[in-house]
């Protein structure tokens, strides 16, 4: 392993070893379980497989400034080549237990002594006393190659007391090296000032060959963050340091270029969704056409696109054959298009990763296999065209929206038409992200289908296509396990309530998806004015740089993906990102499920009447 990870940075090689230990330990409870026992190849990959995907890795810091500062009582033996423990005073090691409850030590100690033995009351001091001595031992052993203990003569402006236990190591002959900061040499302008950090700047920039390495980019950043505000509130400005992130409006001549006024503007459900997540990831993606690297190897989008080919082509066979043998000759034939058959006989791992994705498809056929009640009318059915305007501007203008649906199916009892969307992992439609633009896929293929003329709907879902994996910690028997999968083998969605009695089992259609008639309008109603506001924002030419924040804290790698282009980082400029709307609550009141549902419909009446 070591020699493998040799070439590797060194937070490289801690990610490999965190999942080479897991391996380790799936490995070895393999063995301890199914000691003296025969598996097959193939049973003991899923086996594998399984424990992979279930396993806990080691968070693995990005920088020293996010390190999170842990409690002494978490140390492991061995942890690492070099471990710096800091803070070693007399108040954090040994820690001193605080008895906080009802009775007194003296009071347990009297009624252990009365109380029959094997049951007794713990005694905080004499535990914590065992406990700080094994802490301080696995300390000492923390590190593989080096250990550095360290404690402030100083902390938070108080004389601290050295550890006891620093104390005792210094009485076995270790060494103890005292730092000092040398005040003579020190000079007004190394207080921090102004004039100091721009004769650093001036320094910095006048040395000969300096390398570009990360330390040097983060210390330009800072350096050019903080005089960038230092000028701002000296009423200055400097093109070369921006405070804040920000974008102009386009040109009316490059409007006029780029959305002509005799020409149909069209707008998708993904762009949309960009749109709200960030405006301006928006115009990057979808005016500017910038573009992801060609990825060479099987990704989520080509796992995507097979596991698509197969069921459209095992749906689209002569019914009157199995539905078992229709989807192996789709899996045969869609393995031998020459797309796929480049992408996944590559490597082994390609192949492993295709035996895989036959599995998930063989497990998603289940629910198709076991489906009477409904038949597929269409596959790749196609939306929006020239024809069919989606909604109306103000000022006459219409917006069109086009797309593509995976599969509709109809009841063959009363011929009621739904949407389905394949996803590849578990995807519920959100009311709240609904409501603020991030999950109108359903709503907008429900509305496509109704311009088309269709009138009777039951519902549009999505069905995730993955083989589902269980913990069995997390259940009390197999029995338990079966129940918990078969709960995600489900179509997720939106239902009408007037047809829920014609679905069956695979529907998961509770209170809170359902909707009725009066509900159903508004839902598209509302989703059309989600696309009237993104349109009209486009159409004028104004994209902010405000990625949304869900807990208005931090931001979403996802959302982030363009933060080299933009300059936003979330810890400085969280003030602009658009913070999500919320239901207006009483303090302390939750709502759920279906009275969830209604104030968030309430919500949307509200803004469609402002």
């Amino acid at each position: 392993m070591q020699e493998l990870t040799a070439t590797m940075e060194t937070l490289e090689q801690e990610r490999q070893a965190e999942v080479w230990k897991a391996f380790c330990h799936v490995l070895e409870q393999f063995a301890t379980v199914f000691a003296g026992s025969q598996v097959s190849l193939e049973d003991f990959l899923a086996l594998l497989h399984s424990g992979m995907s279930l396993s806990q890795y080691r968070t693995i810091p990005a920088t020293v400034d996010t390190v999170l500062v842990q409690s002494y009582d978490l140390i492991a033996p061995l942890t690492a080549d070099f471990v710096y423990a800091i803070g070693l005073t007399q108040d954090h090691l040994p820690k001193i237990a605080q008895n906080t409850s009802l009775l007194t030590d003296e009071e347990r100690q009297s009624l252990n002594q009365a109380t029959e033995e094997g049951a007794q009351l713990l005694i905080a001091s004499s535990e914590n006393l065992k406990k700080n001595r094994y802490t301080m031992l696995s300390l000492v052993n923390a590190a593989r190659k080096q250990l550095i203990l360290s404690a402030p003569s100083l902390l938070n402006e108080n004389e601290s007391k050295e550890s006891a236990y620093l104390q005792e190591l210094v009485s076995f002959g270790f060494s103890r090296i005292e730092k000092k900061i040398h005040q003579k040499s020190l000079t007004k302008d190394d207080m921090g000032s102004y004039h100091s950090l721009l004769s650093s700047l001036v320094a910095y920039h006048q040395q000969a060959g300096s390398s570009e390495n990360e330390e040097d980019v983060t210390f330009v950043k800072v350096l050019a963050r903080v005089m960038g505000k230092k000028l701002d509130q000296k009423g200055l400005t400097n093109p070369a340091l921006p405070t804040s992130p920000s974008s102009k409006p386009l040109e009316k001549e490059t409007l006029q270029a780029l959305y002509p006024a005799d020409k149909e503007f069209y707008l998708s459900t993904s762009g949309l969704t960009e749109f709200y997540r960030n405006e301006y990831s928006y115009f990057l993606r979808y005016v500017l056409g910038l573009q992801e690297e060609v990825r060479l190897r099987p990704d989520a989008r080509s796992h995507g696109n097979f596991l698509h080919r197969i069921f459209e082509r095992a749906l689209k066979m002569p019914a009157e054959n199995p539905f078992d043998q229709r989807l192996e000759q789709a899996i045969k034939e869609t393995s031998q298009e020459r797309e796929f058959e480049a992408i996944y006989q590559e490597s082994l791992e390609a192949q492993f990763t295709k035996e895989i994705l036959l599995d998930v498809a063989r497990t998603t056929g289940h629910i198709l296999r076991h489906n009477p009640a409904i038949e597929t009318i269409q596959e790749e059915a196609t939306f929006g065209g020239k024809d069919q305007a989606f909604i109306q501007l103000d000022d006459g203008r219409s917006v069109h929206v086009r797309g593509k649906v995976d599969r509709i199916d109809r009841l063959k009892a009363d011929g009621a038409l739904g949407v389905v969307d394949y996803k590849s992992s578990l995807t519920q439609f959100q009311f709240p992200n609904f409501f603020n633009g991030l999950n109108s896929q359903l709503p907008t293929y429900l509305a496509a289908l109704k311009r088309e003329g269709e009138r009777n709907f039951f519902g549009a879902m999505y069905l995730e296509m993955a083989e589902p994996v269980q913990s069995l910690l997390a259940v009390k028997s197999l029995a338990g396990a079966v129940a918990e999968v078969s709960k995600s083998m489900k179509y997720q969605g939106l239902f009408l309530e007037k047809e829920s009695s014609h679905l069956g089992e695979f529907y998961n259609k509770n209170k809170a998806n359902q909707l009725t008639d009066e509900e159903f309008q508004l839902l598209l109603d509302y989703n059309a004015h989600l696309y009237k506001k993104a349109a009209e924002k486009i159409l004028q030419g104004q994209f902010a740089i405000n990625p949304y924040t869900e807990n208005g804290r931090s931001i979403a790698p996802c959302v982030q993906q363009h933060q080299a282009i933009t300059g936003f980082e979330a810890n400085y400029h969280l003030g602009q990102a658009r913070f999500l709307e919320k239901l207006d609550l009483a303090d302390g009141k939750r709502l759920v499920g279906e009275k969830l549902k209604q104030a968030w419909f309430e919500k949307m009446r509200e803004e469609l009447n402002r």
